[in-house]
């Protein structure tokens, strides 16, 4: 069968606004326009089709990646991601039947307080100050309440951390948890509650890093974690209702 040709795209007005060059890109995957493993078109092809910058166009490409719509291949590209479940074939260790959000959060409790505990002993200067523009960068996304760029950063905070241990084991299985885990962290970030639930914990976790407090971060972490369940109970409550 023939796939449809790609709907006409407007050009974008406002430049260096992600949500909307998101929503766009997005259009064209879920219209499909671009089949999953074919490649988008490049940077500057983009930037040429909806008017926006190269800044632009690499920042919406990131959240694109978080939410799940495509996958980047460094030196090759965007590629559309299968937003599907697989009907067969290879399974990964997290392949399993009735896998539910809180089976997920016991993982990363588990994962993630030993992972604190690691990268806050061996976080070079350098990487504590990465640590400190990502969450520059998250503060103010929540000040103007962008929630595709605060889903982004919330990841990269998480992910550095994991990074930070030099553990290739731990940092492999964060890898392959995040796939999974992202239409959780997407469908909570959409809801504006969970803002400012976010903003303390990863504040202290931070100061944990530049204290080179172990212990405290450890508990901050957990912390941070259980009250994501709770928001994740809420907000799935909400929708029941």
């Amino acid at each position: 069968m023939d796939k449809p040709e790609p709907s006409p795209i407007k050009a974008i007005t406002r430049v260096s606004i992600t949500d909307s060059v998101v929503d766009r890109i997005r259009e064209m995957i879920e219209s499909g326009a671009y089949e999953v493993g074919e490649k988008l078109p490049t940077e500057a092809k983009l930037c040429e089709m909806l008017s926006v910058s190269r800044t632009s166009v690499r920042e919406a490409t990131r959240v694109l990646q978080t939410l799940g719509y495509v996958t980047l291949v460094p030196g090759k590209g965007a590629f559309v991601a299968d937003l599907k479940p697989s009907d067969g074939g290879e399974e990964n260790w997290f392949d399993v039947e009735n896998v539910q959000f809180y089976d997920f959060m016991e993982v990363r409790m588990a994962i993630e307080t030993l992972a604190v505990r690691l990268s806050v002993e061996r976080a070079t200067p350098k990487q504590i100050r990465a640590l400190e523009k990502i969450h520059a960068a998250f503060l103010e996304a929540n000040e103007k309440q962008d929630g595709l760029q605060l889903i982004m950063l919330d990841e990269q905070f998480h992910t550095k951390i994991i990074e930070y241990t030099n553990n290739p084991l731990l940092i492999n299985i964060n890898k392959q948890l995040l796939e999974c885990f992202r239409v959780y962290r997407s469908s909570s970030f959409m809801n504006n509650a969970v803002y400012q639930n976010a903003v303390g914990p990863h504040s202290r976790i931070l100061l944990c890093f530049q204290t080179h407090n172990v212990s405290q971060a450890v508990e901050e972490m957990r912390r941070h974690l259980e009250i994501t369940t709770l928001d994740m109970k809420t907000i799935h409550s909400g929708q029941e209702s």
